[in-house]
């Protein structure tokens, strides 16, 4: 059904065309929304709880299997690996969209591992990426700056934008530049 729903926007004449309209259609289908261009499938309609029970996790256990197979494209040959994965996955990972009510609770209670297709509008350009969110402990050190020490590095980095014309969002250090550094 799945793969029915995907044929029908996909556009067989330019390659790049066919893959952003697979990706917005996988998209969909991955966030519960079926449009359905076969007349002959509208029965799922008929039962939504079969929809929302069966038909959007398994589309959306299909992506991370998908994703499994390019790590180690040997290892589902057999059934039942397959099924112990598919197990696995079902009791260890939380597969939702972010805008889900299921992602936001999972978060609050503190899953072991969340994985979602994300869509981003970047500059006009369609992107879409595969989160993997895995909980985890690290240890850091929290480091106290004072007042003046503050002020020397908002100083600093405005004397680079301001003067060095350097309007980059990921302003490197002066020493980066040696242009910069010859004419001082």
């Amino acid at each position: 059904l799945g793969r029915r729903a995907l044929s029908g926007v996909m556009n067989k004449n330019n390659s790049y065309v066919s893959l952003e309209l697979f990706l917005s259609g996988l998209h969909g289908l991955f966030k519960g929304d079926f449009r359905l261009a076969n007349a002959e499938d509208e029965w799922v309609f008929t039962d939504m709880a079969l929809l929302r029970q069966v038909v959007v996790p398994a589309v959306r256990m299909s992506l991370k299997l998908h994703q499994d197979h390019f790590l180690s494209p040997d290892e589902y040959e057999e059934s039942s690996v397959l099924f112990q994965a598919i197990r696995h996955h079902e009791q260890n990972l939380v597969i939702a969209h972010e805008a889900d009510p299921v992602w936001r609770k999972s978060v609050l209670t503190g899953a072991p591992s969340l994985l979602t297709l994300r869509h981003v509008l970047n500059e006009g350009l369609d992107e879409y990426k595969v989160i993997m969110l895995n909980k985890r402990f690290l240890s850091f050190r929290v480091v106290k700056l004072n007042r003046e020490c503050v002020r020397g590095l908002w100083a600093g980095q405005q004397q680079e934008l301001i003067f060095m014309r350097n309007r980059n969002s990921e302003r490197g250090s002066i020493q980066a530049a040696k242009q910069a550094l010859r004419n001082m």
